[in-house]
């Protein structure tokens, strides 16, 4: 690894973090760059305003010798039109100023979703693949695809890892579901409730869908560079389900039963519990005293509300030679385990 270096850009999310742990457990020299000062690994770290590209000047010397690029980083914005226009010059951005101090970069990997396909509009073609027609855009991925794409002409090559829903440790995350969770089973626990899925019946009965563990990403970001693995792939744990085979397996977990499929606003009801939140952590000793930053519950009253199949074909990756065989009853109850084990949850 002497002659590789890896730049993980948007590490203090559930995706950057696993990645950089990969990174340095495999022995790669890993710098990692956030808005924030805050040190993500062992290695260097820059803090940087990706919009602004003066503010990655001083950090020439250290852009300089990076040979891979692992870009996670996102800027959500409910204008898409926005959200696109910004994300697009983050990266762009980026990869300018490790051309301008003469990197010998050899490949960008970065993250796409779900969104991807579209699924932020509540329903899209699936089994997913690849090569998928796109959605009327605008849409932050075609943009950065595109910009990957043009960099072939000048050798660098480039992979879009697509996992669907992360499963995996973060704080802070507008996206983190398994916290979510924990943090719903512990109030339901603490509040005498039954564990009711909080969604519509048909989304618990019916829909389909697919997540990806923090391990099955950790290895995919390893396999991405290693391999040389080029293009885009869909990324998940290997298994579909439904919401009505997992929540009874949650709910043991908990000691709740499981009650029934009842809608109601996460957004409206975790901000209502905040108090009964504070009590919990300080009778417990917990680590995070703010539900917001444990679990925003928008991504939850989406996503237990989608009532058309939400599901990634993964043959392409799994063709490339990246195994996926995990059950995601199992990863979501080894989450459950990490975030007690964490003390995030009693």
């Amino acid at each position: 690894m002497a002659d590789k270096h890896i730049l993980v850009a948007g590490g203090a999310g559930v995706v950057g973090r696993t990645a950089i742990a990969a990174f340095e457990e495999a022995g790669w020299p890993v710098t990692t760059l956030n808005r924030d000062d805050t040190a993500l690994g062992k290695g260097q770290h820059i803090p940087a305003d990706l919009l602004d590209p003066n503010s990655l000047d001083a950090s020439s010397d250290t852009l300089k010798t990076v040979t891979h690029l692992f870009y996670a980083a996102l800027k959500p914005n409910a204008d898409p039109g926005v959200e696109a226009d910004e994300n697009a010059t983050m990266l762009e951005n980026l990869v300018a100023a490790l051309r301008r101090v003469g990197a010998p970069l050899e490949r960008v990997t970065f993250i796409q979703g779900g969104k991807v396909y579209g699924a932020q509009l509540g329903v899209y073609r699936t089994p997913a693949r690849e090569d998928d027609s796109r959605h009327f855009p605008p849409n932050l991925y075609f943009r950065h695809e595109d910009f990957a794409r043009s960099l072939e002409k000048d050798g660098i090559r480039w992979t879009a890892l697509r996992p669907d829903i992360v499963i995996g440790h973060s704080l802070g995350s507008a996206m983190n579901l398994g916290n979510l969770i924990g943090v719903y089973g512990s109030l339901c626990r603490a509040t005498g409730t039954s564990f009711q899925f909080p969604g519509t019946e048909k989304a618990y009965r019916d829909t389909l869908v697919n997540v990806t563990g923090a391990d099955v990403l950790r290895r995919a970001a390893l396999w991405s560079v290693e391999t040389e693995a080029d293009g885009a792939f869909n990324i998940t744990n290997g298994d579909v389900f439904r919401w009505s085979h997992v929540w009874p397996k949650l709910a043991a977990w908990f000691g709740l039963e499981v009650g029934e499929p009842q809608p109601i606003s996460l957004v409206q009801r975790l901000h209502a519990m905040r108090p009964v939140w504070r009590e919990l952590a300080k009778a417990n000793d917990l680590a995070e005293a703010d539900i917001d930053r444990l679990a925003p519950g928008a991504f939850g009253d989406f996503i237990f509300n989608v009532e058309a199949d939400a599901i990634f074909d993964v043959t392409k990756a799994r063709r490339a030679g990246f195994a996926m065989d995990e059950r995601s009853d199992d990863v979501l109850l080894a989450h459950l385990d990490d975030m007690r084990q964490r003390k995030l949850i009693p």
